[in-house]
């Protein structure tokens, strides 16, 4: 089967990085996958993380632009590679397909709630897809538009898991893997959460990894808080990076005031360290209400810092911490998905 991905950006981010574990699956089983990247923004650690089999066409587009040269450019890329399934990873994009020919092959996959800007474009689909029960929901409740749930998944034999479950170093080193958008992912709570922590007599340390538009913003609130040698951030860094650390780390934390699913909680549920996510959509449906991790209320700084600090004075559960790997395992792998894909793709081409 000839598949071809398209997404906007390349950027460090959970679409993206979804994206590439799950073309590097379907080429393993055999099929001939393309992704088109519109903007010129590829990260370079995710570039690389792509199978050399899979073949990568950059259009170039500046962020923003509107020069039809891009358009037609990618028009023709896409028109010429005659694939059997076209695999939209934003709805928005399809305002930019030309060729009403190509949409019968068309199928989209929302990877978030909360995005009238996407979610205006799902008509024009007939295929979709939801990364999660919540996104589902979201979309039925606000479009009245319905879709089949394919989970997110990982790949759990990449991530080195924690050896020592019981070994509570202090200080307490946290680690958060996002998006750097505050807005969206939060990180402002965690930070106002680890200053509460602080101040509470308590030895702690978070490290943020990712990149993103609110890292100058946060680098200030870092300063105007006083938390240089408490709060790190790390910048972006490559998924292999992140699968040899993670269990290096005592509990991790997604603050999110927004997530479809939250792709770096299952890879650090297969770390085998604790989780403490915000109580909204995706990461409190991996948890499955608090069974596999701990949660607080959203934006909420405070019930943030009281959950950091009963973790240090109470310690983890280590029987909800295994039991968390096994859901990962059995749950979010990204074989599975990759597998479901691909049995979706079958039933379009029937239906043709």
């Amino acid at each position: 089967m000839k598949i071809v991905h398209i997404v906007y950006s390349l950027e460090f981010g959970g679409i993206e990085t979804m994206l590439v574990n799950i073309v590097n699956e379907q080429i393993s089983m055999g099929h001939d996958i393309g992704i088109i990247c519109i903007n010129n923004a590829i990260n370079s650690g995710l570039r690389e993380a792509i199978d050399k089999k899979v073949k990568l066409y950059c259009i170039g587009r500046p962020i923003g632009s509107k020069n039809p040269y891009y358009l037609l450019k990618f028009n023709y890329k896409l028109y010429s590679l005659k694939s059997d399934i076209i695999h939209v990873h934003s709805p928005s994009i399809t305002r930019y397909i030309l060729f009403n020919l190509l949409k019968g092959k068309m199928c989209t996959t929302r990877h978030a709630p909360h995005n009238p800007i996407e979610s205006n474009y799902l008509p024009y689909f007939k295929y979709i897809y939801s990364i999660s029960n919540s996104v589902r929901e979201d979309e039925i409740k606000n479009m009245n538009i319905d879709s089949k749930v394919i989970l997110n998944g990982v790949n759990v034999s990449n991530i080195k898991s924690k050896i020592n479950l019981s070994e509570f170093n202090a200080p307490l080193k946290l680690i958060q893997v996002s998006r750097i958008n505050h807005l969206i992912k939060g990180q402002h709570i965690l930070i106002q959460a680890i200053k509460i922590v602080k101040e509470g007599g308590y030895n702690i340390s978070v490290d943020f990894i990712g990149d993103g538009p609110s890292f100058d913003y946060l680098t200030e609130q870092i300063k105007k808080l006083g938390l240089e040698n408490e709060v790190k951030l790390l910048g972006a860094k490559s998924q292999q990076y992140i699968f040899e650390h993670l269990c290096e780390y005592d509990l991790f934390v997604q603050p999110s005031i927004y997530e479809g699913f939250g792709l770096t909680v299952a890879e650090a549920m297969a770390a085998k360290i604790p989780v403490l996510v915000s109580e909204n959509q995706g990461p409190l449906e991996i948890i499955d209400n608090g069974k596999y991790g701990y949660s607080f209320k959203n934006g909420d700084a405070n019930d943030c810092a009281d959950k950091i600090i009963n973790i240090i004075e109470q310690g983890v559960d280590l029987d909800m911490i295994n039991a968390a790997y096994k859901r990962v395992e059995e749950l979010y792998s990204v074989q599975q998905t990759a597998r479901n894909y691909i049995n979706e793709y079958k039933l379009i081409l029937e239906n043709r």
